[in-house]
């Protein structure tokens, strides 16, 4: 039997503020979370991820599907994650992967925009070793022996770290071709991009993973994700980085999944809805810099000025 305060509850037992009442002529930013917050800003329906900053990009949103115009983030302080684009999961000899292989052109060039505005490019891969090997679940070794490509003649024999028979190198093996980078998309890595490894489907499932470190160490907070799949490996990350603390946006086109188009749409509608943000390369080419505002009395960015959202 539920107890009775809950039995009794009704709408009347709240009292509602006065500025919650007449929310259309609210145009105080509020402030969301705790020490590390957000602002939302009313008069221009964007969310200030900025923290402050004195460098600010704003990337525009469609208001009607996600009921806000945008986000304001810091260059300085975003990085671009883009997942498990290698040549095991999305080169032809192994896979067919049409969405990974039509994220590409949009990724490139997101990069690019990126590399413009200064935010840091980092590229996170599935990679083992014999220490990996020697400690990795069964549940996470499984995923790898299910017969998705019979057709290349591998079939069941192919698991995480074993050896591919037409190629002789090992699956996803640290040093390998198969785990390196996709040609097309190695061509654009710089010096300067971070590359991380990791064992497991998501890339910050503990704190001493190396893209954890790394973020943690540079003081990043606001992550754009691309690559593949979006509702494993992807997904999987975004949702330890949301746990952790990291602002989350996915890049969409700039994602994929061989899963199917609903599994897509629920991904970016769980991650607009409870994780983050959801953009599109078409938002980061159109961001728009924004001048110094200074900050306000109470240490945050004063109110920017409304985009013009694409149609």
């Amino acid at each position: 039997m539920a107890p009775a305060a809950l039995i009794d509850l009704t709408p009347e037992s709240f009292d509602v503020p006065s500025k919650a009442q007449n929310f259309s002529s609210w145009s105080e930013p509020l402030a969301i979370g705790g020490d590390d917050q957000w602002l939302y800003l009313p008069d221009t329906r964007q969310f200030d991820l900025s923290r402050g900053s004195t460098r600010k990009l704003a990337i525009p949103a469609d208001d009607g599907s996600h009921n806000h115009s945008g986000v304001v983030v810091d260059p300085d302080k975003t990085v671009l994650v883009i997942v498990d684009m290698q040549n095991y999961f999305i080169h032809p000899h192994f896979f067919h992967h049409p969405t990974g292989l039509a994220a590409i052109e949009p990724i490139l060039s997101v990069i690019q925009r990126c590399r413009e505005e200064g935010i840091q490019i980092c590229w996170l891969n599935w990679v083992v070793d014999d220490y990996d090997m020697k400690v990795m679940p069964p549940s996470v070794q499984r995923c790898f022996s299910k017969n998705r490509i019979q057709e290349r003649g591998h079939g069941w024999s192919v698991n995480l770290g074993s050896t591919i028979p037409e190629t002789g190198e090992k699956v996803l093996w640290k040093g390998s071709w198969n785990a390196d980078i996709y040609d097309p998309l190695k061509a654009a890595v710089r010096e300067d991009d971070v590359v991380c490894t990791k064992n497991r489907m998501s890339g910050l499932w503990r704190a001493d993973e190396p893209l954890h470190q790394y973020l943690r160490a540079t003081d990043k907070k606001t992550l754009l994700f691309a690559g593949i799949n979006t509702d494993q490996c992807l997904l999987s990350s975004l949702t330890d980085a949301h746990s952790w603390g990291w602002d989350c946006m996915l890049v969409s086109d700039c994602a994929g999944t061989n899963t199917g188009s609903a599994a897509q749409a629920v991904s970016e509608y769980n991650i607009a809805t409870n994780m983050g943000f959801c953009t599109d390369s078409k938002a980061i080419l159109d961001a728009v810099p924004l001048p110094d505002l200074g900050r306000s009395d109470s240490g945050y960015c004063s109110p920017v000025p409304e985009l013009a959202v694409p149609v």
